[in-house]
């Protein structure tokens, strides 16, 4: 009896090593990104009429933008046409409210906050810049 209940704690424990945060879950399919917010300066009284137009330009760009996330922690950008443009890997905290891409060549890491996520939205928040992008990505 003892082997028996030493059994099923060894199971249920080896679950727990094994199974996969509901983060990572919902993170490992295809996502096209569908809004941006926070890409013009917030004091929209002093922008030119040419950095509104780039940043009219910059936000249909980043809208073409598809990220897919593997299991194996690996990720690729492509864009409309599916031309890979970047692929590294994926590290998510322990906390789950982080999320690092690493260029395969290594030479870029962004790391975004992980706003919301679910089987139907994604919202991450950039970090490091002076005006934190918020992008809105839908499963494709």
């Amino acid at each position: 009896m003892k082997k028996f209940f030493f059994f099923v704690l060894v199971v249920i424990v080896s679950q727990g090593f094994v199974s996969c945060s509901k983060t990572k879950e919902y993170l490992v399919k295809k996502w096209d990104c569908v809004q941006v917010d926070n890409l013009a300066p917030l004091d929209k009284h002093f922008i030119s009429k040419e950095d509104s137009a780039i940043a009219v330009q910059m936000e249909a760009a980043l809208k073409t933008l598809s990220w897919t996330f593997n299991k194996d922690n690996t990720y690729f950008c492509s864009t409309m046409g599916n031309k890979i443009t970047v692929q590294g890997t994926y590290d998510i905290s322990g906390d789950e409210k982080t999320l690092t891409l690493t260029s395969s060549s290594g030479n870029v890491t962004n790391t975004y906050l992980i706003t919301s996520i679910s089987a139907i939205e994604m919202t991450l928040t950039s970090t490091g810049t002076t005006v934190p992008l918020v992008l809105h990505f839908s499963p494709s």
